[in-house]
């Protein structure tokens, strides 16, 4: 009996064994299958939203942690420990941590909220400073031939090579010890506020007038023009076409004839103008919303669906407050489709450091930032209406 007994014993911890190192070399395998399991209950517990992963959900804590004790170093290093295995973006005494995906995502939802420059142009992602982007503008040709005539070469298009000049973007909030011990105060949120609206407003001036001096080249920085698109030659890369309107008598838009408007809309080519949208500031946008046609109908559709916007002559219009009133020689109203016409890169994830209670006593300035570059891509695709005051 005694001996059966060892049998049985010896049998059962050799199985064991087996059953141990079966684990251990699919520990990686049992590792992503837990993850991916995880990932698929966020998704069904929360339907809509984007599921967030273990190591975003621990990345977003530890972040959090060290924004309300910045000076905590058990915390910064886990911080940096995480970063430097999961994400492989730098420590903070290698130039800030890195946003989380999650708070990132809410600062650009918040900057759509408060300009319309990230929902209307195009916007790419690099990794390089030395970007170049290449724009076909046409000049292609082509022939007919019969079946056992003769090829010549036809012409190849023209490409443009498009140069974004970059700067850096930031902001500097700041808020109180204080505040930061009230268990109740949602650093993250307020953060993402706070940031989101000052990049909004930067952002939007700058893709509209930017210098490209540290910053991106604007859609006006280079004055429009009268040159069509297919004279030559050919307008210079980052200068738009401009439409003049009637000479008005005074600083009102409603003078402006609808017709104006009909004419700037079918100056856009139809390749561009079927994703057509009116850009304007709020000013400018109260006058219009009053003009009529003959049969005194209103040209501005107000929209049935919610959440969609009101329609001009059949397109949408987005609130830009950065364009012009009108006056002698100015841009109040453009149109066109801005995603072909313009383009603006992102060199970098957000990034922020801390200044933790040194230049401000009580207080925490947090320094956020990130690489913007910009330029005109297809100045084809856009046009602008010119108003003059008699």
């Amino acid at each position: 009996m005694n001996e059966l007994n060892e049998k049985i014993a010896l049998a059962m911890t050799q199985q064991g064994d087996a059953i141990d190192a079966f684990i251990k070399r699919n520990e990686g395998t049992f590792h992503d299958l837990i993850s991916r399991v995880e990932e698929i209950e966020a998704k069904g517990s929360g339907p809509g939203k984007t599921a967030q992963t273990r190591e975003g959900m621990e990345h977003k804590n530890l972040f959090e942690n060290w924004l309300r004790k910045p000076n905590d170093n058990a915390t910064k290093n886990a911080l940096g420990d995480f970063e430097s295995k999961n994400v492989n973006i730098g420590t903070d005494a290698a130039g800030g941590f890195a946003v989380p995906e999650e708070i990132a995502r809410e600062i650009e939802r918040l900057e759509l909220k408060f300009s319309p420059v990230r929902r209307l142009v195009r916007v790419m992602q690099t990794g390089s400073g030395d970007f170049k982007h290449l724009v076909n503008i046409g000049g292609t040709t082509s022939g007919w031939v019969s079946e056992t005539g003769s090829r010549s070469e036809t012409v190849t298009p023209s490409l443009r090579q498009i140069t974004p000049t970059f700067g850096e973007l930031y902001a500097y909030p700041q808020t109180t010890e204080w505040a930061l011990d009230d268990v109740f105060f949602n650093v993250g949120n307020w953060l993402a506020e706070e940031v989101a609206q000052e990049f909004a407003k930067a952002e939007g001036a700058a893709v509209l007038t930017g210098d490209g001096s540290d910053k991106p080249t604007g859609l006006l920085n280079t004055t429009p023009v009268v040159t069509d698109d297919d004279a030559s030659p050919l307008r210079a890369a980052a200068a738009y076409e401009f439409l003049p309107s009637l000479t008005l008598t005074s600083p009102a838009v409603a003078e402006i004839m609808p017709d104006e408007l009909i004419t700037l809309v079918y100056a856009v080519n139809s390749a561009y103008r079927a994703n057509g949208t009116w850009i304007m500031n709020s000013s400018t946008g109260a006058a219009i919303r009053k003009l009529k046609d003959s049969n005194g109908a209103y040209l501005w559709q107000p929209s049935l669906i919610g959440g969609q916007p009101d329609r001009l002559l059949g397109y949408p219009v987005e609130f830009w407050e950065d364009m012009a009133d009108t006056a002698t020689n100015a841009f109040p109203v453009g149109f066109g489709d801005f995603r072909r016409g313009y383009l603006l890169v992102d060199r970098t994830q957000i990034r922020i450091t801390v200044d933790a209670n040194v230049t401000s006593p009580g207080k925490i300035k947090y320094f956020v930032r990130r690489r913007v570059g910009g330029m005109p891509l297809n100045n084809n695709a856009v046009k602008f209406l010119r108003t003059t005051i008699a």
